[in-house]
């Protein structure tokens, strides 16, 4: 291969990676009429007492938008609701219902299994070397700041 094209081809197999992986993880959750953004907030949720829409964003990499409306759908399933922080009115949690506790629950372990069908392909020392190319990647990308500015200019 030309090394001219070795940048592009890595770019097409990283998507097409993504795609795949993407595929069969929504595969995995329609059964439950989950969407992987539903999935994240409720992860990221499951893991505390409660958190702002901005607090999730960040947490996620994505605009507050994208927050708001997988939000909505959760709440209107009566998942999550909104709750106002007692000191400060302006703050507005989101946390999870009982029933959207029991969801994550439930639904935690049928993503960590599929996650593991998948990663398993990789022997533990190509996942270990994935792992940490992926992470100089991406803290590279983050270091540089040009995502911070898009954020705070859509955000």
């Amino acid at each position: 291969m030309e090394d001219s094209f070795r940048p592009t081809i890595l770019w097409v197999r990283l998507n097409m990676t993504f795609q795949l992986i993407y595929h069969e993880i929504q595969k995995a959750l329609k059964e439950e009429m989950l969407t992987l953004s539903q999935l994240d907030i409720l992860v990221c949720l499951g893991r505390s007492d409660g958190l702002t829409l901005g607090e999730i964003s960040k947490r996620l990499l994505v605009t507050g938008g994208n927050i708001t409306g997988v939000m909505d759908r959760l709440e209107k399933g009566g998942y999550v609701y909104r709750d106002r922080d007692r000191e400060d009115r302006r703050i507005i949690r989101a946390k999870l219902t009982p029933k959207g506790g029991e969801l994550h629950k439930e639904i935690l372990p049928i993503f960590k299994k599929k996650w593991n069908e998948i990663v398993n392909i990789l022997e533990p020392d190509e996942q270990r070397q994935m792992n940490q190319l992926l992470k100089k990647l991406s803290q590279a990308l983050l270091a540089s700041g040009s995502y911070q500015k898009k954020r705070g200019k859509e955000g």
